[in-house]
């Protein structure tokens, strides 16, 4: 008997060893989102969707994410920011975890549920298909990928600025695709009422959870539904549906962290419980954490004569009349739109029910005899009209008298956070589409992000003034196996490229003031004596952190790979004369990476140039004309604006250095290229080499000898418009 025994336990202890985590494992977990706020609606201005959109952005960099965000995206940026996140997330393979989170306008449309542009103008209800983009498109190219996890969180169930005649409010209840959730901000077929703070309850319920750790997905969305439930007095209660089935965890909580009356386990036993061994107000919270249609029929089963009775009959008749029209759209026969029509003769989706049937050629009018569908909910009760009868439930409308909620116990969910009750509103930045920066949160020193969560390429190590240039191109090159650090999230969220490119566009023609462009109020100083350098194929971060004006803007990327460093000349400039004497002077030089000059600097041959399109010329000077440009060969082209790396003689890097003698860049709109993780080439230039540039003659002017055009806007070599995109990646307006 004993030897058995002895061979389990030596069995057990095996099995105990293989599955601890092996010492040094790499990291292998991507974690990836798309955050996106519109609120500048033609319509109809929103208040918190921008501020919600930065403070999840925020949060989620923290918990190791990789994020891509903007504000306030028209259509075909709109479409275009999923598209880009896709491949994004297509490129980080299949264990990576998504997250999109939209805050803005949605509607539902013959059971679907569409993101509202901000440029749209939907007028009548056909004009939501056609102006407003489809979700399950957006769910299926994430489930395309089969990804670990995909998070599709919606804070878009509002009431339209406009009430369209057959069209219901809410969004419509959907099943998520394989390793998906889905999380509305309000339960399908009702809407949020509008917030009166800076954040909406929503948004705040959902950064609170997400720091807490140590909470799978569905018990951090059962938390934010309670959560705001209480926020609002009941007004607003958010639903979800998961297939996630791999164990994910945005944070966790290390063996140190103080207990908490509401943990997991102590909520999981409650809601395990029956509704009639409760009291009515803990049955009420469990009601809503389970969220189902049988919770709610539980509770008014056993608990008819209490005074939350009413809203609970309220959220049961709201998931009633959305699951029946679910299954009727599923079934797309005129028995289903006819059974729905008998069943909700005055509901919601009546007018799209008659509508479908018209596309189905079928009478509006059922038959006396025809085939009722099954669905898997009962009819509806008659004390359910008043909440169906009406084309926007909101559970605030007095009309309902609902009677006011008491607290939560703290056993299902301890007060937030103090830094998250009073949350400051932060200031929209000057640049186009670029979110906000919330005011640092930091996380307690007991919450940490999963050691197999990998880094995100914007992601430090340590910060520039303790890591050399060169020992920080290193960590960045190796940041797949790093894993993230969750103190130290990066301070903007990189706008997705086709947003970054139109907002550059824009930045060009509305410059900043130099009140809010520190960049440009930078005294240049004389330039230290010249050290060699050698290229590198990954990025330096910049050692300046004060001097962003337009953080997230980066050119669109396209992946490259460099063999060996290439040569870098280390001839200083001629002494500043005051004037632009050509080529190699360190205005020329200045003015040609940036398109500033010191003051002594006749404005209207160097800003002042870029600016207007005149062309003011200083005799003597070298400027670019038809005459010096026009022998170069078109294979000869150099370099487009900064890549993030120093290339060569004519990148603006060089450039810039050549001309201050300092190599790391500002972080401004002009070169937006600091941790970007990879090299950076517009379409169609040339980066520079030795084959290319050694072809230019010997008698042309290397001052002249520009890159080709990336775009049909720039009209040529010698233009004004091809110095300003060499300048800063910018076209003129």
């Amino acid at each position: 008997m004993q030897r058995p025994l002895e061979r389990l336990l030596a069995f057990l202890f095996l099995l105990a060893v293989v599955s601890l985590p092996q010492a040094g494992a790499a990291a292998s977990e991507k974690r990836l989102a798309l955050v996106i706020g519109n609120a500048s609606y033609k319509a109809k201005t929103l208040a918190t969707p921008v501020n919600d959109a930065a403070l999840i952005a925020r949060t989620l960099q923290g918990a190791g994410f990789d994020v891509m965000g903007a504000r306030d995206l028209d259509g075909d940026l709109l479409g275009q920011a999923f598209r880009d996140f896709t491949e994004r997330v297509r490129s980080a393979g299949p264990d990576a975890v998504a997250v999109v989170y939209f805050a803005g306008y949605g509607r539902q449309f013959e059971g679907q549920n569409y993101l509202v542009p901000t440029d749209s103008e939907i007028g009548k209800a056909s004009d939501v298909p056609v102006r407003a983009l489809l979700l399950s498109e957006q769910m299926h190219g994430l489930a395309a990928l089969h990804l670990k996890a995909a998070f599709v969180i919606l804070d878009m169930a509002r009431a339209g600025p406009v009430d369209l005649p057959g069209l219901a409010g809410g969004l419509a209840w959907v099943e998520p695709e394989d390793d998906m959730l889905i999380a509305f901000n309000a339960a399908p077929g009702t809407v949020a009422p509008d917030a009166g703070e800076a954040y909406g309850p929503y948004a705040k319920a959902l950064a609170e959870m997400i720091r807490e750790g140590n909470l799978t997905p569905a018990n951090m969305f059962d938390r934010v539904r309670l959560r705001v439930n209480e926020l609002t007095n009941g007004a607003q209660v958010p639903w979800h549906t998961s297939n996630i089935e791999t164990k994910f965890k945005f944070f966790e909580r290390t063996s140190g962290a103080p207990p908490r009356a509401d943990s997991p386990e102590h909520t999981a036993s409650m809601r395990l419980q029956s509704m009639r061994s409760l009291g009515a107000h803990d049955a009420y919270m469990v009601a809503l954490m389970r969220d189902t249609f049988d919770a709610y029929a539980d509770f008014l089963a056993d608990y008819w004569h209490d005074s939350m009775t009413r809203r609970v009959r309220g959220l049961l008749a709201a998931r009633r009349e959305a699951i029946t029209w679910r299954r009727t759209c599923q079934a797309n026969i005129p028995e289903a739109y006819w059974s729905y029509l008998e069943r909700y003769p005055r509901g919601p989706h009546v007018a799209e029910a008659r509508r479908l049937l018209a596309h189905l050629d079928a009478a509006i009018e059922p038959a006396s005899k025809f085939t009722r569908i099954e669905y898997d909910v009962s009819p509806p009760l008659s004390d359910e009209a008043e909440y169906i009868e009406r084309s926007v439930l909101v559970f605030n409308d007095p009309a309902f008298r609902f009677e006011q909620l008491r607290p939560s116990p703290v056993y299902f969910l301890e007060p937030a956070p103090p830094e998250l009750v009073d949350l400051t509103p932060p200031t929209v930045p000057f640049a186009a589409y670029v979110l906000p920066t919330p005011k640092p949160m930091p996380l307690p020193d007991y919450v940490h992000v999963p050691a197999d969560v990998v880094a995100p390429p914007n992601t430090l190590v340590k910060s520039a003034n303790e890591t050399t240039p060169d020992a920080q191109a290193a960590s960045l090159s190796n940041s797949s196996r790093r894993t993230a650090d969750t103190k130290n999230p990066p301070d903007y969220v990189r706008l997705p490229p086709a947003v970054a490119a139109k907002a550059m566009l824009i930045n060009s023609q509305n410059p900043p003031s130099p009140a809010a462009n520190p960049v440009a109020s930078v005294d240049i100083k004389a330039a230290p004596a010249p050290r060699p350098l050698t290229a590198s194929s990954t990025p330096m971060a910049s050692t300046n952190r004060n001097t962003r004006t337009s953080p997230g803007i980066e050119p669109s990327t396209s992946a490259m790979r460099i063999e060996a460093p290439m040569p870098v000349p280390t001839t200083p400039a001629p002494a500043s004369t005051g004037v632009l004497l050509g080529a190699w002077s360190k205005e020329m030089l200045m003015w040609r990476a940036t398109g500033r000059g010191p003051p002594s600097i006749p404005r209207s041959e160097t800003v002042a140039r870029l600016q207007t399109g005149l062309s003011p010329r200083t005799p003597g000077s070298t400027m670019p004309s038809s005459e010096t440009t026009g022998s170069i060969p078109a294979s000869a082209a150099l370099a487009p604006p900064s890549t993030g790396a120093l290339f060569g003689a004519w990148s603006s890097d060089m450039l810039w250095w050549r001309a201050t003698g300092r190599s790391a860049l500002p972080r401004s709109e002009a070169f937006g290229w600091p941790r970007i993780g990879s090299l950076r080439r517009s379409p169609g230039s040339t980066v520079p080499s030795p084959k290319t540039t050694d072809r230019i003659p010997a008698s042309i002017p290397r001052s002249v000898a520009l890159a080709s055009p990336s775009t049909a806007v720039l009209s040529g070599t010698g233009s004004s418009d091809m110095l300003l995109w060499r300048a800063t990646g910018r076209t003129p307006p």
